[in-house]
């Protein structure tokens, strides 16, 4: 009889311990992402007109809501794993043949009713903890563009840029390809295509190309714009400008900026497009 109290004892404490050592490292981890997030700059897929502290409040949050389930999810399996240790001296008061009975029971309810729950929150846990995908992280999955708006236990749940929500499951974006266009750093190369016509003087449309992305606000002075002539088409010659910005959101207003402005400019010394030799050509 004293064994078996020693050694619930023992059980007792070690889940105690073992508990609440992870909830101190899973607090430390709580308060290492909230400080992530003040300290960074709010992210949307585009410029949006909502107060950057509105959308940084959000995004706490949510991580404060994840911790919650969080750390409920893993002191309650520490718990049950406890619970099973300890009953384990009694385990021979069972009759033989039900223990395969009932552990064929319990198998089956995990196997089929449990299985698609267990697969996304352990996916969810990596997810959380690998910093692949990261709540604020600018991706791009299924074609869908947008922000990592929250990372749940069992789904992701991406902004996207007409403020839509696109849910993922944990599953599918550990076993699926996508874009995380800030998994290092959120510096954007932005690249605009345009044809011109084979009588425009190229270095006209170089030098016009280069200071286009200079005038938008979205530009990010770190390194002069470049241009290439990445074609030669038997109509007309397709050329390429690329300016760096410092964020996705940034990057796609910085490419509007110079396609919305390149236009004009190459009116304005009189450098055709292909469209134009096409219009003027007779049939």
């Amino acid at each position: 009889m004293s064994f078996v109290l020693l050694y619930l004892g023992l059980i007792v404490l070690s889940t105690v311990i073992i508990g609440w050592l992870t909830y101190r490292g899973l607090n430390r981890l709580q308060e290492q992402r909230t400080d992530r997030l003040r300290e960074s700059k709010a992210t949307e897929a585009v410029p949006s007109p909502a107060s950057e502290k509105s959308i940084r409040k959000e995004q706490i949050d949510r991580v404060e809501s994840r911790f919650s389930i969080t750390r409920w999810t893993v002191l309650l399996t520490i718990f049950l794993v406890g619970l099973g240790f300890a009953l384990f001296p009694f385990a021979g008061h069972i009759s033989p043949a039900l223990i395969p009975v009932i552990m064929g029971v319990v198998s089956v309810i995990i196997g089929i009713a449990a299985k698609p729950f267990i697969e996304n929150m352990i996916c969810g846990l990596v997810l959380c903890y690998s910093k692949l995908a990261r709540i604020g992280d600018t991706a791009l999955v299924d074609d869908t563009y947008g922000v990592i708006e929250d990372v749940t236990l069992t789904h992701c749940i991406i902004k996207r840029w007409d403020s839509l929500r696109y849910v993922v499951p944990n599953s599918s974006m550990m076993t699926k390809e996508f874009v995380n266009y800030s998994l290092y750093d959120n510096k954007r190369w932005v690249i605009v295509e345009f044809w011109i016509d084979y009588a425009a003087d190229i270095d006209q449309v170089e030098a016009v190309s280069i200071e286009t992305p200079k005038n938008s606000a979205y530009f990010a002075n770190t390194e002069e714009p470049r241009f290439w002539v990445v074609e030669t088409a038997q109509a007309a010659v397709k050329c390429m400008v690329t300016a760096w910005a410092t964020s996705p959101a940034e990057g796609w207003m910085l490419g509007h900026d110079i396609r919305r402005a390149l236009l004009p400019a190459l009116k304005k010394h009189g450098i055709n497009t292909h469209l134009h030799r096409l219009q003027t050509t007779p049939q």
